[in-house]
């Protein structure tokens, strides 16, 4: 409580409470000054956070999900290193939990082993997503106890513990948090400590809690102008200026929960790394209307740039097995590369305001039969019906025979012949006349259906 009758007493609920520390007229304070006073906040959350063995049962809990574990690998560990300390934090909880059945809570024992636990649980990069989660599963306990802030700390309280209801998602998965643990059976005194424990530490939490988010908004902040010089570089791309910068300051946030100002590096080349990346991921997620991957993206960047060197060197366009000799790729990777990247068009909307015509309109329709077709067929039909009523019987007869007209089968010579008790030859004579009709009176016209 200390520390929070101190905080709330300076009135340090913001980042310049950094400023009180140096005289007026210095200049503002730099990024270093700015960090300094973020990890000491954050350090303080953690603290307050670790002295709850519930802590270690959601990182526990968490672990189990591949993708924890995979989120700490752009952190300031590496995934082998969590993971150990994750070990350490489950036998130190397990040693914890045995203490509470065999000797109960208040006991020497088990005020070592849970002091134990929380210098193994400091240990762990919390990332930022770690931290808000720990504080809210903390302030629904507190909110369930039914306590109720001290009239010094009412207003820094209740505001926290209102900011838990207006997510719905994250107050869902906190109902289904506890839940979980009422279903196991967890000892809520052991967990969440005792009455004035938690409501001591609660406070001091939430204080802490504000001065880290102040703290990094106020740094974000003054990073922001980085943020636009960076976004102004990738103007007049599949984005808005303003999506640009949004895109950008997520960049910048993430810069800021993972730079260490004690190795000695400049801030702002550190940032831009993280803002280059989300804007450059941003434009590639919406340039297309099929995504390609990130890590595709920079590879089809690498073979148009052979490609436009290789124009410049040559004169012409390059082959498929240049652009493979020059880039170190095989002749299927770069037809797939150059499949990829092709770009959607809209067939709907035209490029060229001035146009009434889309690219639909010139597309031919292979689905459908084309209307002249369907007119010139019908044209045909009726006049093969006047060519052969024009026709004797026998001449129709021989004619509609050999060439399956109204029939599905087209008959020999030969077979028509034995059919109207005739000879091959007699037959071929009586073609050749009817035939010679056709072509004198309706020669010309089926001639245009060539």
């Amino acid at each position: 409580m200390a520390y929070l009758t101190e905080q709330l007493s300076n009135k340090k609920l913001t980042v310049s409470a950094a400023n009180n520390r140096v005289p007026k007229n210095s200049p503002k304070p730099g990024n270093i000054q700015f960090f300094h006073y973020l990890i000491t906040e954050k350090n303080n959350l953690i603290n307050c956070l670790c002295c709850f063995p519930i802590t270690a049962l959601w990182l526990l809990n968490e672990c189990q999900q591949d993708s924890f574990i995979n989120g700490q690998d752009e952190g300031s560990v590496g995934k082998a290193e969590a993971s150990e300390t994750l070990a350490i934090i489950r036998g130190r909880y397990e040693v914890l939990l045995q203490t509470l059945v065999d000797e109960g809570i208040n006991t020497p024992a088990y005020t070592e082993n849970k002091q134990a636990l929380t210098i193994a649980l400091q240990q762990f990069p919390f990332s930022f997503s770690d931290l808000t989660q720990l504080a809210g599963i903390i302030g629904h306990a507190y909110k369930l106890r039914g306590y109720k802030p001290s009239p010094d700390h009412t207003d820094v309280i209740t505001k926290r513990l209102q900011g838990l209801t207006h997510h719905a998602a994250k107050a869902s998965k906190l109902a289904a948090f506890f839940e979980t643990l009422q279903l196991r059976g967890i000892d809520k005194q052991c967990h969440f400590l005792s009455g004035a424990e938690m409501k001591s530490l609660f406070a001091d939490m939430v204080v802490a809690e504000q001065l880290w988010l102040k703290a990094r908004q106020q740094l974000a902040s003054a990073n922001s102008k980085l943020v636009l010089f960076i976004a102004n570089q990738y103007k007049g791309g599949f984005l808005d200026f303003d999506d640009l910068v949004q895109e950008g300051q997520t960049g910048l946030l993430k810069a800021v929960d993972r730079f260490d100002y004690r190795l000695g590096f400049q801030f702002s080349t550190y940032a831009g790394y993280w803002i280059r990346q989300a804007i450059s991921r941003a434009l590639s997620r919406c340039e297309r209307v099929v995504r390609v991957p990130c890590g595709q993206v920079a590879t089809v960047n690498k073979v148009y740039r052979a490609k436009e060197e290789l124009i410049a060197k040559t004169g012409k366009e390059p082959s498929v097995k240049d652009l493979a000799n020059y880039t170190q790729l095989s002749d299927s990777e770069i037809n797939t590369i150059l499949s990829i990247s092709q770009s959607a068009i809209s067939l709907e909307i035209s490029d060229d305001e001035e146009s009434v015509f889309a690219p639909i309109d010139f597309l031919e329709q292979q689905v459908f039969t084309h209307p002249f077709k369907m007119i010139a067929a019908s044209n045909l039909e009726e006049l093969l019906v006047k060519a052969i009523e024009a026709l004797s019987p026998r001449e129709a007869k021989v004619i509609c025979s050999h060439f399956g007209v109204d029939s599905d089968k087209e008959m020999t010579l030969q077979e028509i012949g034995a059919e109207l008790n005739l000879t091959r030859e007699r037959v071929r004579q009586i073609q050749a006349i009817a035939l010679n009709k056709i072509k004198l009176n309706y020669g010309q016209e089926l001639s245009y259906f060539l």
